[in-house]
């Protein structure tokens, strides 16, 4: 059995990034950049208004006050699609909000703050220089990155590749994970259970969040106890997948076989168990180049095994730069003991108060649950103690939590906002 830390150092030292393909912008949204972008032009590089007004000389309205107004001849309209203007000493000329400030100006007035007579305009006050203009490369300086390799495309993201004229770019190969789960009590969800078998609800889990870290999932079903079938079915997932994961038979009774299974057909283990709560039966394998994580059965061992180690696999092989989940620190509501020598991994609440986060363990940490996993959006991180004894974390102590569902709390301002709406709706109806 080997430390947690050794485990995920021994995945992502040991696998490589898929390889590389070339996608258009609209296709490119989730992907992982396989290549850093850099802006070859300054975007934009011209000065632009900033809003809907007139464009003048700020020199020129140093002497204008609200009790004595100056009027300036209004000579033309600028719009956002012309090339080129001129502004005349002593005049002004409309722009609209993106229009290319024209050559002699040096600021805008916002429409709001003038009066409009015929062919003129009366001002009521100086105009700084520079006032309500975009300055050349505001957005985008010609040498600045644009996106940085193994980092996910947001829209955020391809928005700004699209405004400095990147129409497609380098990504790294989704990874397609095979999984395979195990057990002779397991049957398919649409089945009513006999008396000994189970719904196999690791199978929807594990699918799941393949798919929701950016993977291609291939449910291989679900193997029964027998060695030769069982050889047969992770062959078959193997041959069709970057990264096998399979899901019980991981430990060490007569049934579990998944471990020795793999061995005879030639897979080489890595480690077999690692020094984690819940978890420890999870093993990690390379076969014929592929990497192979074997999780325990248990629901809940199950979850935490793949957000904290397969996860890892999964971010490696897909390029990015993140290879864990976001970490916070929150205020402990409960108290937790720390465990000698293994890392204990506690499925919880976090929730977000008026002076920051706080995190409550669920009360049934049991790894044979399903409901844990369906209750929780973090996970706190005990760290394994050296000494035989166990240490108590009290209630108000800041732990580190791994977030990988955000409170809702981060958004509860618009939830209230739409909440009161249809609140008004209601009545009003």
């Amino acid at each position: 059995m080997i430390s947690f830390d050794e485990a995920r150092c021994t995945i992502l030292s040991t696998i490589l990034p898929l390889g590389v393909t070339r996608v258009s912008l609209r296709d490119a949204l989730g992907r992982i950049a396989a290549e850093t972008i850099v802006a070859d032009a300054d975007a934009v590089p011209f000065p632009r208004s900033a809003m809907d007004g007139y464009a003048v000389r700020a020199a020129e309205s140093s002497r204008a006050t609200r009790e004595h107004p100056m009027e300036i001849p209004l000579v033309g309209k600028v719009f956002a699609e012309q090339a080129e203007s001129n502004l005349a000493p002593g005049t002004t000329l409309a722009i609209t909000t993106g229009a290319p400030l024209p050559d002699g100006a040096d600021a805008v007035i916002p429409f709001e703050q003038i009066e409009r007579h015929d062919s003129t305009i009366r001002i009521f006050g100086p105009v700084a220089l520079g006032a309500c203009v975009f300055p050349p490369g505001e957005d985008i300086r010609r040498g600045d990155e644009l996106v940085a390799s193994g980092e996910s495309l947001s829209a955020g993201k391809l928005a700004l590749l699209a405004f400095a004229g990147t129409t497609q770019l380098r990504v790294f190969q989704r990874p397609r994970v095979a999984v395979l789960c195990n057990g002779q009590e397991l049957v398919d969800p649409g089945v009513t259970p006999g008396r000994g078998q189970v719904r196999n609800s690791n199978a929807t889990a594990l699918n799941a969040l393949v798919a929701e870290f950016g993977g291609v999932p291939y449910d291989r079903g679900t193997a029964p106890d027998d060695p030769a079938i069982l050889s047969a079915m992770l062959e078959s997932a193997r041959d069709d997948s970057d990264l096998l994961v399979t899901t019980g038979g991981a430990s060490m009774a007569e049934r579990d076989l998944v471990k020795g299974v793999l061995k005879d057909l030639g897979a080489k283990f890595l480690f077999e168990q690692v020094a984690m709560r819940p978890g420890k039966p999870f093993g990690f394998a390379m076969w014929h180049g592929k990497p192979v994580c074997v999780l325990p059965g248990t629901p809940a061992a199950a979850f935490v095994c793949f957000q904290e180690l397969v996860r890892s696999a999964m971010a490696r092989l897909s390029g990015r730069q993140a290879t864990s989940l976001p970490v916070v620190r929150a205020r402990l509501q409960g108290s937790l003991h720390a465990r000698a020598e293994r890392r204990y991994f506690v499925l919880a609440r976090l929730d977000l108060a008026p002076d920051g986060f706080v995190v409550t363990p669920l009360d049934n940490q049991c790894s044979a649950l399903v409901r844990t996993a369906a209750d929780s959006n973090a996970i706190i991180v005990v760290r394994e103690t050296s000494s035989q004894g166990a240490s108590r974390m009290d209630s108000g102590e800041l732990v580190d939590v791994e977030v990988f569902e955000w409170p809702l709390g981060l958004v509860s301002a618009d939830n209230d906002t739409q909440n009161n709406c249809v609140s008004t709706r209601s009545r009003r109806l």
